[in-house]
């Protein structure tokens, strides 16, 4: 086991895929069967947003009660998933963004660095992400949007779990979220780790410096430039 072992948790829409409004319009059409509203989420912008947190604001926004939240929302996401692998599998239009796999071809051969996912994708759409594409194994674990509706707590889950699941006590200095937006940035410095915000999503480099992250990259191509950041030293 390397000395210091670094963990990396990636986020997924913006950072490693992109999935063309595709969960957008998975959510739309299963809140539509359930609740008979089309284009519910009119007007929100999803942008480092939970899944939970993105649902609770369409059943606000079209005043839906949200008295018995967490069954509403596991019945909308099972929907939801059936309808996003569809429309995924369909579109020639999603895409890993540039250098990502290249990137976690790299990684994999590295002895000292360890990933994880902490998105705010539920696990299933994660993985149906990931998996079109065929990178779905380099994250056997991970915090996801089913766990909890509060981003800084689903980082915190994908932190413990790596832990656990690796069997290795990983330091916060030597730990990275690594994410598009500004609440991933946000979500790194709450519970104390370092930050890589990368400008493939709705933000610029500029946009994202704003938020003080650790490094930000234009894009995740510069392998030999980013490992050399998070193998430094605290």
């Amino acid at each position: 086991m390397a000395e210091k072992p670094a963990l990396l948790i990636f986020d997924v829409d913006g950072t490693l895929t992109d999935s063309a409004s595709l969960t957008r319009s998975a959510f739309e059409k299963a809140i539509e069967d359930i609740y008979s509203i089309p284009n519910s989420s009119e007007g929100i912008a999803p942008y480092g947003k939970t899944d939970q947190g993105i649902f609770r604001e369409i059943l606000v926004n079209n005043g839906i009660t949200t008295t018995d939240f967490r069954t509403q929302f596991d019945n909308m996401s099972r929907l939801s998933a059936i309808y996003l692998e569809k429309g995924l599998k369909a579109s020639k239009l999603p895409k890993l963004h540039k250098g990502i796999r290249s990137l976690l071809e790299r990684l994999a051969t590295e002895d000292d660095i360890f990933l994880a996912l902490g998105t705010g994708n539920t696990k299933i759409n994660s993985y149906i992400k990931l998996d079109l594409h065929g990178i779905g194994g380099y994250f056997p674990v991970g915090g996801f949007g089913c766990d909890d509706e509060d981003r800084i707590k689903i980082v915190e889950t994908a932190y413990n779990r790596a832990i656990n699941y690796y069997k290795v006590d990983f330091k916060k200095q030597f730990t990275w979220i690594i994410g598009d937006t500004p609440l991933d940035i946000e979500c790194g410095k709450a519970i104390k780790v370092k930050t890589i915000a990368v400008a493939t999503g709705n933000y610029s480099v500029d946009e994202l410096k704003q938020y003080n992250p650790d490094m930000v990259f234009s894009t995740l191509s510069d392998e030999e430039r980013f490992l050399s950041l998070v193998r430094q030293t605290a």
